[in-house]
């Protein structure tokens, strides 16, 4: 939580900077929410409808020793990762352009997409065997 306070002032700290040298900053920013949004939105939504269904939690480090989904560990990891990458994406901490930055959180946003619809996808497929 820390890291993604911090990589939240940083912009505001060093806007001047980001904006003589970083014409499409809000391009990266924008394709960041959308990877954070399919990872802690969608993919725990649908993966508490595959839950719900009966489904369990293939993770092992996401569910306990039942395959019940931990969802305090599900939410504060993925979180932890949004700002994580927050912070490394604000400070261009291995000096990667705001492009290489784009893609990366553009291929985030469509594998938790493809995960989140494959989780709801295997919902319906339990429903339709339980009775």
């Amino acid at each position: 939580m820390i890291c993604l306070v911090l990589a939240l002032l940083l912009p505001a700290l060093h806007a001047e900077d980001l904006r003589v040298r970083h014409e499409h900053v809000w391009i990266r920013r924008v394709t960041l929410a959308t990877g954070c949004a399919a990872s802690i939105a969608f993919d725990s939504w649908s993966t508490h409808r595959v839950a719900a269904a009966g489904g369990v939690e293939q993770n092992g480090l996401l569910s306990n020793s039942q395959g019940a989904p931990q969802w305090g560990r599900i939410i504060g990891m993925k979180a932890g990762f949004c700002g994580a990458s927050l912070l490394m994406q604000e400070t261009h901490l291995f000096g990667a352009s705001d492009w290489t930055w784009t893609g990366l959180n553009a291929a985030t946003t469509g594998i938790y997409t493809w995960v989140g619809f494959h989780n709801l996808k295997l919902a319906n497929d339990l429903k339709k065997t339980t009775p």
